[in-house]
């Protein structure tokens, strides 16, 4: 997720397109192995156990993978495409790990062969064409759909990221499931502390480096994250009467075994 390691991804058409329509059902249906892979292999911290969902990979997330490189999301409407694309971000990412455990971080994962990093490595296909990490957050996500909460619900395999949710998103729950994803994470003292004494906010580098997508001004920004708080903190995130500041970003993977604490200063961002 990170913007100022990221440069966009270009997709690449699989050589045998393969043909159909979106896949049949409800969305509750056709994100049904990623619900029960997240509810298996993910705990109440949104830690991942990687091991276990490596030894199981081929049962458990490939299929759901296949699902995704024939799916036709076009079909489908709005709430629905973009829940489509962030569960197919999560997936994928997953697999980036599972592919290339042991690692501490995403970081450690090299690039594609000309340079750059992980996230713009290809990760597979997904509606037909291999895509990576990049492509799918910046060209497809915040390009068409303009929802800033996505950056709530997007998890790069890190301890400063949102918890990784034990649901897949669907596109009746998707605006109820990113509220609750955005609360819980601007609530999460270990992301962000709001409010952080003598007049300041603490903020997670997320909202630095998407900032924009919130709002044009830091003034506009604290004033999109007032609804998720209530009295004084409220009123004062409305006026953007606070100082921010920016926490370290933790990128140590998110797995019960590696939790190095807050900001670990190995992994943080320094930027």
């Amino acid at each position: 997720m990170l913007a100022v390691l990221l440069c966009v991804g270009s997709g690449a058409p699989l050589a045998a397109a393969p043909t159909g329509a979106a896949p049949p059902g409800s969305d509750s249906t056709r994100h049904a192995a990623l619900d029960r892979l997240l509810q298996r292999f993910v705990d109440s911290q949104g830690d991942v156990d990687y091991a276990a969902l490596q030894a199981q990979a081929d049962t458990v997330l490939a299929p759901y993978l296949q699902t995704l490189a024939e799916a036709r999301p076009s079909a489908l409407d709005r709430e629905a495409r973009l829940a489509f694309w962030i569960n197919a971000y999560n997936a994928y990412t997953l697999k980036l790990i599972v592919d290339h455990r042991p690692v501490a971080s995403i970081r450690d994962i090299d690039g594609p062969p000309d340079g750059g990093t992980p996230f713009e490595r290809p990760v597979g296909p997904v509606a037909d064409t291999v895509r990576t990490l990049d492509e799918i957050e910046h060209e497809i996500i915040r390009a068409r759909f303009d929802e800033p909460r996505i950056h709530f619900a997007l998890v790069c395999a890190a301890k400063s990221c949102p918890r990784l949710r034990r649901e897949a998103y669907t596109g009746p729950q998707l605006d109820a499931q990113l509220d609750a994803q955005a609360r819980r994470f601007l609530h999460a003292s270990s992301k962000n502390r709001i409010p952080d004494g003598n007049g300041t906010i603490a903020l997670s580098r997320i909202l630095k480096w998407y900032g924009a997508d919130f709002g044009p001004t830091p003034t506009a920004v604290q004033r999109a994250l007032a609804p998720y708080f209530d009295g004084a903190v409220r009123d004062s995130l409305a006026e953007g009467a606070y100082d921010v500041r920016y926490r370290p970003y933790d990128w140590t993977l998110n797995a019960p075994a590696l939790d190095r604490g807050d900001g670990d200063p190995d992994i943080a961002a320094d930027s």
